[in-house]
C-alpha cells in the first residue's frame, strides 16, 4: 500500500492582496498589474489519488517535486487546493468532492475520553488509504475518518453526539467557484465504466464544465505493459477522455513515453532516448525507469517535473493562467 498521504483538508487562504496602487502611482499599467496582481483570481482544485499527491516526488531530483507547489507559484496570487489523498479510488473523490452524500449510520459507542463514533455509509464504499474529510452530518460539523481503515466520525463540538444522519463533504463548497484539475480512476482503472463515469460526474459539477475542468490521463507503470488487463484499461480511459474533452484532456502516457515530451526542456538533462533502459520500456508500453520512484508505481521527481510542466504549458493554452 502506498505511503501516508497528507490528509484532505482545505488549503490556507493566499496571503491578503497589497491594496490598489494610488493613481499617481508610476510606472506602466502592464508594470502595475505585474506588481499588483488583480483580486479575484479564480481558485483551482487539484482531486485524486497518490499520482495528484505527487507520492514519490521527494526521489531522484535535488529537491523535492510537488506539482500543487509548483502550481500555486505558477497560478499566484490564485489559491491552490490540493486534495489529492493516495489509494483513493474515484469513488471517494465523488465523495470528498461533496457529490456523493451517503447516509451515515453510528455503529459503536465512542471511543473512551473521545468523541469519536464507528459509523458505516449505506453506500457501501470502505475507506481507502490516509482519507480525511471535513463535513457535516445533518448540519453537525466533524471529521470522516477512514485512515484506521474503517469509517469513523468526530463531531467537532465533543458535547455533540450523532446516531445516524446524511453526510456531506464540507469540501463541495470549496470547489464550487474553483476551476478542477482531475486525475482520478487509476486505482479503479479495471472497472472502465465506472471511471469514466465518475470522472464525467466530476466534470460536469464545475460552474461551466466545457471551460473549467482538466483532466489528466493515466499513465503506465511497468505492471501495465502493452497487454495486460490494466495496460489495456488504461488505454481505453485516456482514449476515451481525450474524446470526449479534447483540449482540456491532458495525455500523461504521452507525454512521458512520446519522442516531443522525453524531449521536453525540464527532462533535457536525462538525455532519456539514449538510455537502453528508456528504450525498452518504450517498446513495452510503460513509462521509462528513470522517471520512476523506488516503489515502481510512483513518479519520481523528474517525472513530477515533467508533469508539472505540461499542466502549466495547457493551462497557458486555456488561457488560465
Amino acid at each position: 500500500m502506498p505511503a501516508p498521504q497528507p490528509a484532505a483538508v482545505p488549503a490556507a487562504p493566499a496571503a491578503p492582496l497589497p491594496a490598489s496602487p494610488p493613481s499617481t502611482a508610476t510606472g506602466t499599467a502592464a508594470s502595475r498589474r505585474l506588481l499588483h496582481p488583480e483580486v479575484g483570481t479564480r481558485p483551482m482544485t487539484l482531486w485524486g489519488s497518490s499520482s495528484m499527491s505527487s507520492e514519490g516526488g521527494v526521489e531522484s531530483t535535488p529537491r523535492p517535486i510537488r506539482i500543487h507547489e509548483h502550481l500555486s507559484l505558477s497560478a499566484a496570487p490564485a489559491t491552490i487546493h490540493g486534495f489529492g489523498v493516495g489509494a483513493t479510488q474515484s469513488a471517494h473523490t465523488l465523495l470528498m468532492r461533496g457529490l456523493d452524500t451517503p447516509r451515515l449510520t453510528v455503529v459503536g459507542p465512542p471511543r473512551e475520553g473521545t468523541s469519536r463514533v464507528e459509523v458505516t455509509l449505506d453506500s457501501g464504499l470502505g475507506p481507502r488509504g490516509p482519507i480525511r474529510i471535513p463535513g457535516a452530518v445533518d448540519g453537525t460539523a466533524g471529521i470522516l475518518d477512514g485512515s484506521s481503515g474503517t469509517w469513523s466520525f468526530t463531531p467537532e463540538d465533543a458535547t455533540l453526539t450523532i446516531d445516524h444522519g446524511i453526510f456531506t463533504s464540507a469540501l463541495a463548497e470549496i470547489a464550487t467557484d474553483s476551476r478542477q484539475v482531475l486525475w482520478m480512476g487509476k486505482n479503479n482503472i479495471l472497472d472502465v465504466t465506472g471511471a469514466l463515469h465518475d470522472t464525467q460526474r466530476m466534470w460536469d459539477a464545475a460552474a461551466t464544465p466545457e471551460a473549467d475542468t482538466l483532466v489528466l490521463g493515466q499513465w503506465c507503470t511497468e505492471f501495465d505493459e502493452t497487454g495486460s488487463a490494466t495496460g489495456d484499461a488504461v488505454a481505453t480511459v485516456n482514449a476515451e477522455q481525450s474524446r470526449r474533452y479534447g483540449d482540456h484532456f491532458l495525455d500523461i502516457q504521452e507525454l512521458l513515453t512520446g519522442q516531443e515530451g522525453l524531449h521536453c526542456s525540464p527532462l533535457a538533462p536525462l538525455a532519456l532516448l539514449d538510455q537502453a533502459t528508456t528504450q525498452d520500456a518504450l517498446g513495452r508500453g510503460v513509462v521509462p525507469p528513470l522517471l520512476i520512484a523506488s516503489d515502481r508505481i510512483h513518479l519520481n521527481g523528474w517525472g513530477n517535473l515533467a508533469v508539472s510542466w505540461a499542466i502549466v504549458r495547457r493551462m497557458r493554452e486555456l488561457q488560465w493562467l
